[in-house]
């Protein structure tokens, strides 16, 4: 396979895993804003709301987890085909910040609130748009 298609399937894994990742805050949000706001009516809507909210939970570390990985191969495959961009490093190192930032609130800090989470979801943000940039 030609180190062209594989970094373009390891971008396309990064980009997908990563998405994954992000909708966990975008479940939450919907869930705090108008789910749990339906009436009783709507219990139906409700609970596979929340099935598919707690799938996506779930997933999270395993999809940040992927993302990362998998941009450190899409870096590597286009540093030995001398194909890199700036706007690439810069997004690498924003993904690189956050999943670190994960890695201590899950396993150092052990605590799902303060200053770490809000810079995380912060620079999660931020990383959609650099995203952007670097494919367009």
């Amino acid at each position: 396979m030609q180190s062209r298609s594989l970094l373009g399937l390891f971008g396309l894994i990064t980009v997908i895993s990563f998405a994954i990742a992000i909708l966990n805050y975008f479940s939450k949000y919907i869930h705090k804003k108008y789910i749990s706001k339906l009436g009783k009516d709507k219990n139906e809507i409700v609970v596979i709301y929340r099935k598919i909210m707690k799938i996506i939970i779930k997933n999270h570390k395993l999809a940040g987890s992927i993302a990362i990985f998998s941009v450190l191969t899409h870096f590597y495959i286009g540093f030995s085909a001398n194909r890199i961009s700036t706007t690439g490093i810069i997004a690498a190192l924003f993904m690189a910040s956050i999943f670190f930032l994960g890695i201590y609130g899950a396993f150092i800090n052990k605590t799902y609130k303060g200053m770490w989470l809000k810079v995380h979801r912060g620079m999660a943000f931020v990383l959609l748009v650099a995203i952007l940039i670097h494919v367009v």
